[in-house]
């Protein structure tokens, strides 16, 4: 074998092995699914018309989500169960679709109210994280811890992955040089971690939304009908922190 057949073999073996090295460290394209667990006592305890439903047997929910992604678009939604839930329980947390499109800064939210679709489309909201140097793994990727202030009384805390590439995450939350992860408010009320992130062929159109034929809000629109339809039954401050996970 000449040494010109060795040195195209080795800088074969050499190419695909960066490209296998990128493509690992780089995800563009792919779906996390997630799980969510609320501690609806602390989430929900201070509501008078709530607090007696919920007991220390019942205070925990897990439900678990998919988020479809490319480079610049997202789909989040509900892993919807062979056994659909009875009863008021699957009202006490949220089961929101959530579009992204980063690119044009634009979203399409299919917003589950109690049952009923609401739909919203507006501009994605930025948000002003700061950057630790805190560190994690989760599902196999490193980490950085990033926080939020949602308001005076809330912090949210993210954890997101470079190795994977867009500025995506649950419900409608991103904005970080990475995927989010893992997702957190300051109180552990309601945690999101990824339970797998793998490079999968999409399904077709999933990332496409319908709007035709349906009432479409902006946020402060749904959010000025629902807060005088919903008065006497949520407080302004509940109804704000609803909106601010889209």
């Amino acid at each position: 074998m000449t040494l010109e057949v060795c040195t195209k073999k080795l800088l074969a073996v050499v190419v695909v092995a960066l490209l296998s090295l990128n493509s690992f460290g780089q995800m563009s394209s792919g779906k996390i699914v997630f799980e969510r667990k609320t501690n609806l006592k602390k989430r929900l305890g201070d509501n008078p018309r709530l607090k007696n439903f919920i007991t220390e047997e019942n205070k925990y929910r897990i439900e678990n989500f998919e988020l479809y992604f490319n480079d610049s678009m997202s789909i989040f939604r509900p892993i919807e169960s062979d056994e659909p839930e009875q009863g008021m329980m699957k009202y006490f947390t949220t089961h929101n679709t959530v579009y992204q499109n980063v690119n044009q800064r634009e979203k399409f939210i299919v917003m589950d109210l109690w049952g009923n679709p609401a739909y919203i489309k507006d501009t994605i909201d930025k948000r002003d994280w700061k950057v630790t140097e805190s560190k994690r793994v989760i599902s196999g990727y490193n980490c950085r811890k990033a926080i939020w202030n949602m308001n005076d009384s809330t912090r949210i805390y993210a954890w997101f992955s470079v190795d994977v590439v867009p500025s995506i995450g649950p419900e409608g939350f991103g904005g970080l040089p990475g995927a989010i992860l893992g997702l957190a408010t300051e109180d552990g009320s309601v945690i999101y971690f990824a339970k797998t992130v793998e490079a999968v062929v999409l399904p077709a159109n999933v990332l496409n939304y319908d709007e035709k034929g349906k009432d479409v809000y902006t946020e402060d629109a749904l959010k000025a009908i629902l807060a005088e339809r919903m008065k006497q039954w949520m407080k302004p401050q509940d109804l704000e922190a609803m909106f601010s996970w889209l």
